[in-house]
């Protein structure tokens, strides 16, 4: 017991040497975890309960993340303890989570269930993919973006789209499809915002839009 957890500690604060695709396959387990409880979330709750949630959710998290910007003492203890979770980058910026969750509030809280559930998925899995591949076999490109990397998150939004589509019905599958493509392009582009929200939320309404034409 007391070698699994110094094991543990060794991992969580980095003395343990983890290579950048495991890192990334790790971080990634916990993003994909957070966008399927929240969509499968909007299918099988009140809409109320789910956006509450999330609401209270970000609101903890991110009052945090900022917190812990502000308190070096804070901000070393998380840095040490969850290194492991932890970019290089987001050591003195908002983490990546905090913008994932806000993107799936905001995006849960605007668009009709089926719309905003399929976009969060896209989310979930189409960014980490991208993140993984990129890492494993890609080469930055475009934007410090790789080709392999935005391939995958395409690949991944295409498949979670056609299996949303067939369980549940909605949204139709050209809508899905066109909402993957683009969930893509939102990955991929240099937008100044973070693309854990606009990559759900521009998906998202990419598919109304879609919906209103078709």
């Amino acid at each position: 017991m007391e070698i699994g957890a110094l094991w543990i500690e060794r991992l969580l604060t980095g003395q343990i040497s983890v290579s950048p695709v495991s890192r990334a396959l790790i971080r990634a387990a916990v993003h994909v975890a957070v966008g399927v409880v929240s969509a499968v979330g909007l299918w099988l709750l009140p809409r109320a309960v789910v956006i509450a949630a999330l609401a209270i959710l970000t609101f903890l998290f991110l009052s945090f993340d900022v917190a812990r910007l502000r308190i070096s003492g804070l901000n070393n203890w998380f840095s040490k303890w969850f290194a492991l979770f932890l970019r290089q980058e987001e050591a003195n910026r908002l983490m990546g989570a905090s913008y994932f969750l806000l993107g799936c509030l905001l995006t849960a809280l605007v668009f009709p269930k089926g719309i905003a559930s399929l976009a969060i998925l896209y989310a979930s899995f189409g960014d980490p993919s991208a993140t993984v591949v990129g890492k494993w076999k890609g080469r930055p490109r475009f934007w410090r973006k790789s080709v392999e990397g935005s391939l995958a998150c395409l690949i991944a939004c295409l498949l979670v789209g056609l299996l949303a589509t067939t369980l549940v019905g909605e949204p139709v599958l050209v809508v899905a499809l066109v909402g993957a493509v683009f969930a893509m392009l939102f990955e991929l582009l240099p937008l100044r915002l973070n693309d854990n929200i606009t990559i759900p939320f521009g998906s998202a309404v990419v598919m109304v839009v879609m919906g209103l034409l078709i």
